[in-house]
């Protein structure tokens, strides 16, 4: 087996993208100035060639055709970086090879003549997969046409992964992600025109208690005009590191409790009116896992979620929340389940933690493990 430069692999993929073959067309980020992330902090953006490209797509294309044809023999004896490749490829042969995700941040800051050349060529070398998606920004989708963006699904992209994070312009321009809540309906509806599947991202408590309801109704009326595929949840947890994350520690940021974020995902449903996507709550970081389902025939089922945990007593909601934040529980159905092991461990930390401000800060220490 010949002992080649190895294809790369960008830092970063959604959740709902765990099975698929990760190829990198860009490295980094090209605007790489929004205040909550440090993905790509002091990083620089390029994109890399087609050639390049394609160069990793025939090393995927032959390291699959060797697994396949069980011309491994040896497989074992490759060096460390070449092995942990093949067995990469294996991983993804295994789950089917139905998907592959485009890195990093923005592949459609390309041109389009690019990425029809790069999405024609993955199909081609590899026609067994199902699903092609990728993340982009907003500023980049509006430079394509409808037309355009029909033919890269012609060509092979299925869905497109938007962190739109807010629909109020106030918040949007404090967070510093470089566009309009005008920009984002355009977006959406341009990559929705044209048949790729959207999937966008919100985040309860980024614009903070000021403009908390503004960041849940605002984004509502994005979603109602956009009408995305997916509505993915990412309550916001400030990292350290980042330039909002800085902002709270100064008293510049008055942060939404943990509770009040919830809440403000509870004020955006209530305001969806007429979008049938699903909504997805994905990802550890959100309160609620069993805040999903359709946005028009399960809005009821998603808003009586809140309406349980409000009827508890704050004791059973700070117990809950304690228990999710550990990582021990999923639903509230789960609860019950906790062992008395697991429950004196929770009451031991809620017994330290004899103030607000104290149990807020724990939680969040807790959640900077999963971001």
């Amino acid at each position: 087996m010949e002992t080649t430069k190895q294809f790369e692999i960008g830092p970063i993929r959604p959740p709902s993208e765990a099975d698929s073959l990760l190829l990198r067309i860009t490295r980094n980020c090209p605007w790489n100035k929004c205040k909550f992330c440090t993905i790509y902090k002091d990083q620089q953006f390029k994109a890399r060639t087609v050639e390049d490209i394609k160069a990793d797509i025939d090393q995927v294309a032959q390291y699959r055709e060797n697994v396949a044809d069980s011309k491994s023999e040896g497989l074992y004896k490759l060096p460390e970086e070449q092995l942990q490749r093949y067995l990469y490829i294996m991983q993804w042969m295994e789950a089917g090879e139905e998907s592959v995700f485009l890195q990093d941040a923005d592949t459609m800051v390309l041109t389009y003549d690019k990425l029809h050349e790069i999405l024609s060529y993955l199909r081609k070398k590899l026609p067994n997969i199902k699903r092609v998606t990728t993340y982009a920004r907003v500023n980049s989708l509006n430079k394509f046409t409808v037309e355009q963006l029909k033919e890269l699904k012609e060509a092979g992209l299925d869905r497109i992964h938007a962190g739109y994070e807010s629909g109020s312009d106030e918040v949007l321009k404090f967070i510093n992600k470089g566009y309009s809540k005008a920009a984002e309906i355009e977006a959406g509806q341009k990559v929705k025109a044209s048949g790729i599947e959207l999937s966008i991202y919100y985040m309860p408590g980024v614009g903070g208690r000021d403009l908390s309801e503004k960041n849940a109704k605002e984004t509502a009326d994005v979603i109602n005009r956009v009408n995305p595929d997916f509505v993915r949840i990412r309550t916001f947890v400030p990292k350290k590191g980042s330039e909002l994350y800085n902002d709270v520690q100064s008293g510049q940021f008055a942060q939404c409790t943990d509770k009040e974020k919830a809440l403000e995902l509870k004020k955006l449903i209530e305001h969806i009116d007429g979008a049938d996507g699903e909504m997805l709550s994905d990802h550890i970081i959100n309160l609620f896992e069993d805040v999903k389902g359709n946005m028009n025939t399960d809005k009821e089922k998603m808003l009586s979620v809140f309406t349980e945990f409000e009827n508890f007593s704050q004791n059973e909601q700070r117990r809950y929340q304690m228990a999710r934040r550990l990582g021990l529980i999923r639903t509230f159905s789960h609860v019950p389940l906790l062992s008395n092991q697991q429950n004196k461990t929770i009451s031991e930390y809620l017994g330290k933690l004899d103030t607000d401000a104290a149990y807020e800060d724990f939680l969040l220490m807790l959640l900077r493990r999963y971001i």
